[in-house]
């Protein structure tokens, strides 16, 4: 009877592995996306901002202030900018949020309105 017991023994530490594997996955795309954020959602969304404004169109920014989360779930944080050519107007867009979804969308986009469902 104990060596019946030995034989599986094995098989319940690679089920705990996984177990605790898959578990550890889950947590951090769903709780890890909000620390990772809270930690470099800011200066991640205002790397992009500054990227975009020098490559595409080819200005320096003067300051920016971008949202450190992801509102709507949209891959994109809401970011206010100046351009050194033009301190005294403030400027509105969107850039890539800290997330998976920021992983693949890269750069800035035009601001989109919020239009609430109904």
């Amino acid at each position: 009877m104990m060596n019946n017991a030995k034989s599986y023994l094995p098989a319940l530490i690679l089920g705990g592995i996984v177990v605790l594997v898959l578990g550890t996955g889950i947590f951090l795309v769903t709780a890890g996306r909000g620390v990772g954020q809270f930690f470099f959602g800011k200066s991640y969304a205002e790397g992009e901002l500054r990227d975009y404004v020098s490559t595409v169109l080819k200005e320096d920014v003067r300051g920016a202030s971008c949202q450190a989360f992801d509102t709507d779930d949209n891959g994109y944080v809401s970011c206010d900018y100046t351009v050194a050519s033009q301190t005294n107007i403030t400027r509105s867009i969107e850039c890539a949020a800290w997330s998976v979804g920021g992983f693949f969308n890269r750069g800035c986009r035009t601001r989109l309105p919020n239009f609430q469902s109904q």
